[in-house]
């Protein structure tokens, strides 16, 4: 199994004190504190540190297990968690104490399952309608066919930049997007967007009758046992809805039970399952591994780069000593792993800034993707935050990372953390 496609994205896209909670289904040996205390202060500061080991644990590859642990603390990670059939097999923190943690924008995924409460709730019509049922202004022009599925799947239209600057020097992130510019038709373009997604926000208030963070922690959060977080909002008061939910891993490993089992937690149906068949499957025809807010895993993911692709770059214009050097990729990788260090070995490590500044100006992509089958979803978010779903497998996993100023892109993002949790499994 080959890591997902949106693992390249920064190429194609112009490089751009809790106790540990109870596993989902059933009780963990909680590691004596004294035992953790000790183990983290032989381990030394900011080391992974085994917090409670579950009946599970005996149950999936010990080898393969011990790769993960490895790779984990290589690249400084701050928790980890593994469930298997809902049981926990373990879970890891920094000094052996779990705290919450920014999600970044596996934040997205967490706002995807609010809007399928409301949707199983009937306070939400359905994701086809237009978003200026809830804001009137955008009843006329482009903006007026706009729907809540466009904002969900990327293809809204809205004008965005590739970085958060402006939404961040925003008093008002909702009225942000509401009075951003439309740049494409909606539905016809994939574009990560960050700007849009915001608007979910806005939208959720209006149909729940609450903040969005309310509403999650009054609902979905309480029936889950989630209640020790946070969630950023902007000076106007609005929630993040592209980032800013700051969680335990457990819970979030929680989540990502209520999605391998379709939305049904401890015998009652939360969410309808008809939601998670709109969710995890293409959102568009114009992104084959984003659903609605949840990416989706390959069996492998294949980086090709031929005859025909160093040609186009010749006839865009592209400099000819950028063009000679980016021949010697030329061929198959088998991986995104070896596409990585293939370019490092020809532009260095700084590889992603020279392509996507060389190439992300006149809307090149570096390569011919080839792709297998789904065999999985996930959340993922800015430094290397994940949950990563295997239904077939049974295997829900999640990573966490503090930011630091020693953070390293290249061994911390954790970008083999898929592969290495669907070997856990024969």
């Amino acid at each position: 199994m080959r890591s997902s496609l949106h693992a390249l994205h920064p190429i194609f896209l112009a490089a751009c004190a809790a106790t540990i909670a109870l596993p989902v289904v059933s009780p963990a040996r909680a590691q004596e504190p004294e035992a953790v205390r000790k183990a983290a202060e032989n381990a030394g500061p900011g080391s992974l540190v085994e917090t409670a080991r579950g009946p599970a644990f005996d149950r999936v590859d010990a080898a393969a297990l011990e790769r993960l642990l490895t790779a984990a603390r290589g690249a400084h990670s701050d928790a980890l968690v593994v469930l298997h059939d809902g049981e926990l097999v373990g879970a890891w923190h920094s000094n052996g104490q779990s705290e919450p943690i920014e999600a970044m924008s596996v934040t997205k995924s967490i706002v995807n399952l609010a809007i399928g409460r409301l949707v199983t709730l009937g306070a939400l019509e359905s994701i086809d309608v237009p978003v200026s049922r809830f804001y009137p202004e955008w009843s006329t022009g482009r903006k007026a066919r706009i729907t809540i599925r466009h904002i969900l799947n990327h293809t809204s239209g809205i004008q965005a930049n590739r970085t958060t600057e402006e939404i961040y020097a925003s008093s008002d992130f909702v009225r942000l997007a509401l009075d951003a510019e439309i740049t494409s038709e909606p539905g016809s373009r994939f574009f990560y967007n960050n700007k849009a997604v915001n608007l979910l926000a806005g939208i959720v208030e209006k149909a729940a009758g609450k903040k969005m963070d309310d509403f999650l922690r009054d609902d979905l959060f309480a029936r889950l046992g989630i209640t020790d977080f946070g969630w950023s909002r902007d000076p106007a008061g609005n929630p993040h809805a592209m980032a800013g939910l700051q969680i335990h891993a457990m819970d979030l490993a929680k989540l990502g039970q209520l999605v391998l089992d379709r939305g049904r937690w401890q015998g009652e149906q939360l969410i309808a399952e008809s939601w998670f068949d709109e969710s995890l499957r293409p959102g568009s025809p114009h992104e084959a591994t984003s659903g609605l807010l949840w990416w989706l895993v390959p069996a492998y993911t294949a980086v090709v780069i031929d005859d025909a692709k160093i040609q186009e770059f010749r006839e865009a214009g592209v400099d000819s000593a950028f063009v000679a050097a980016f021949a010697r990729l030329r061929g198959r990788h088998e991986s995104l792993d070896s596409f990585f260090a293939a370019a490092a070995d020809v532009f260095g490590e700084n590889w992603r800034s020279v392509v996507g500044s060389t190439l992300g100006p006149l809307g090149l992509e570096p390569a011919r993707i080839e792709r297998g089958p789904i065999i999985g979803y996930r959340a993922e978010g800015y430094l290397g935050q994940y949950i990563v779903i295997f239904p077939d497998k049974r295997l829900v996993a999640v990573r966490m990372i503090e930011g630091s100023p020693s953070y390293n892109p290249q061994t911390d993002g954790f970008l083999n953390f898929s592969d290495l949790v669907h070997a856990l499994v024969p």
